[in-house]
């Protein structure tokens, strides 16, 4: 963990892909608790105006939006610190730089066209970065003036993917967005790799979707972080109530597996933050959140 006082950054991951229903929110939840399992400190930054992220690890939603929020720190007239926005989760490794819902869209609409508009969340991330060993930036899947913040203020992209072509294609699109950025942006960012999620092992498609797949990776020189995640409904259970899979108290052996599978992919990330791989919580060591299976 970083100690206080040194000028270590954090590392700082979008999570994108510009086709939706991919499971980046889920990935991005589990990334998270990984890290805090860990013992590293994490930012989460929900940088989509649906904001599944905030419902998640907080009581806002839609109708109940945080009282500050990132739309509140990206809008130039509120002139909020990111400090004021920024959350304690139930999980106390993990902080929330909640979105702001319709607020969110709201103030994007209110940038397009101002100087500089592209680095908001880069400044802004700026003033707390050194406080913490991991950032991740979950979007929505498009290529907005939001999106192209998350982007812009990231180190590495993660992109998240089912084995189905219309998520390939997503996959394209961002990596063509990524070389947008580098020719008129001068941003390179670095594609940290992708993850495959949601397979479904018996499906011929599946199999088929992620041979390609494979064989993009080594075209592209980029890796296939971590193993295959499969389909597995406790996965998405646990994310959406804000979970992490080492917070099971009856875990499955998938769900043990994905435990691993998720600190693998974070020393994938991690560069010079050591993150030793966890242990899941001890079978009925705790009462099952509703809706997950005991």
């Amino acid at each position: 963990m970083t100690t206080p006082g040194t000028s270590r950054k954090a590392r700082k991951c979008v999570l994108a892909n510009q086709k939706g229903g991919v499971g980046k929110t889920v990935i991005t939840v589990q990334l998270g608790h990984a890290a805090a399992a860990a013992g590293l400190r994490v930012l989460i930054v929900d940088a989509d105006p649906q904001g599944n992220i905030t419902r998640s690890l907080t009581q806002y939603n839609n109708a109940e939006p945080p009282p500050v929020s990132l739309a509140d720190v990206l809008d130039r007239r509120a002139q909020i610190r990111v400090q004021d926005a920024i959350l304690q989760t139930r999980r106390e490794a993990i902080s929330l730089l909640p979105s702001g819902f319709d607020e969110l869209q709201a103030v994007q609409d209110a940038l397009i066209g101002k100087p500089g508009s592209e680095h908001s969340i880069t400044r802004a991330l700026r003033e707390v970065e050194a406080e913490f060993d991991f950032v991740f930036i979950d979007t929505r899947p498009a290529t907005d003036l939001i999106t192209r913040n998350a982007l812009m203020a990231a180190d590495k992209l993660v992109i998240v993917v089912q084995p189905e072509d219309w998520a390939v294609g997503g996959l394209q699109m961002t990596l063509s967005a990524v070389e947008d950025l580098k020719e008129y942006l001068d941003k390179d960012l670095e594609v940290a790799g992708w993850i495959i999620n949601a397979v479904d092992g018996r499906r011929s498609d599946h199999k088929e979707t992620i041979e390609l797949l494979e064989g993009m990776s080594v075209e592209e020189g980029i890796t296939i972080l971590g193993e295959h995640i499969p389909a597995i409904a406790d996965l998405s259970r646990l994310s959406a109530i804000g979970w992490g899979c080492d917070e099971h108290p009856k875990p499955t052996p998938r769900i043990r597996n994905m435990v691993t599978v998720f600190a693998k992919i974070l020393q994938q990330l991690s560069d010079q933050v050591p993150v030793p791989l966890p242990a899941p919580a001890a079978d009925g060591s705790d009462r099952v959140p509703e809706g997950v299976s005991a």
